[in-house]
């Protein structure tokens, strides 16, 4: 034969004491259903945030792996670029500079000029480019000397007046775009490292 369980009526008590409280069965019924109300708005938002959460995990999750692997084609894109900067670095600057260097040569001259217009300016090349320079500036209006100077490169010139002097050396310009070019690259790698 089975047991016998009573049911036990003793929480009757709580709930007349919270019955209790309320003047009129429509104040208790109207509490009732406002605690329902915010109950089920509660159950609600937090069933919204839940699904909010799985919804977005895996599209925050999609927008990371895109923003990681346009990174590393960033980084893949610079790394395959760092040999062709440095052969346009190496291969067409000094061109350029040596082209550059008569306007250079030029326009120091013109300042020499309205420092010290009654003198007569040296200009001091290397020995292989006085020819080439005097020609490119025979237009020049100014009383110019052009020497040559076994101290100097191809791409340095030092102009003297009296009471002063200049100096060109496109070699020190190029030698700063390398170093410059060089640190770029390698603060992009660092970057890089830091962002992965």
């Amino acid at each position: 034969m089975g047991v016998l369980k009573l049911e036990s009526f003793a929480h009757d008590s709580e709930i007349q004491k919270g019955i209790s409280r309320f003047d009129s069965f429509e104040a208790l019924r109207d509490h009732a259903f406002n605690e329902g109300v915010k109950s089920g708005a509660d159950a609600a938002t937090r069933a919204f945030e839940a699904e909010k959460l799985r919804t977005l995990s895996p599209i925050l999750e999609a927008l990371n792996d895109m923003a990681f692997s346009q990174q590393e084609a960033r980084q893949a894109l610079l790394n395959s670029l760092h040999p062709l900067f440095k052969e346009l670095v190496k291969a067409v600057l000094p061109d350029c500079a040596s082209r550059g260097l008569d306007s250079e040569i030029a326009a120091a001259i013109y300042k020499a000029c309205e420092k010290s217009p009654l003198s007569q300016i040296q200009v001091h090349v290397a020995p292989d480019a006085v020819s080439a320079i005097e020609k490119s500036l025979s237009t020049s209006q100014a009383d110019v000397q052009f020497l040559p100077d076994v101290a100097l490169g191809a791409l340095e010139a030092r102009i003297s007046w009296q009471g002063g002097f200049d100096e060109i050396s496109l070699s020190v310009a190029l030698s700063e775009i390398e170093d410059v070019v060089e640190s770029f690259f390698e603060s992009s790698q660092n970057t890089g490292a830091l962002n992965a």
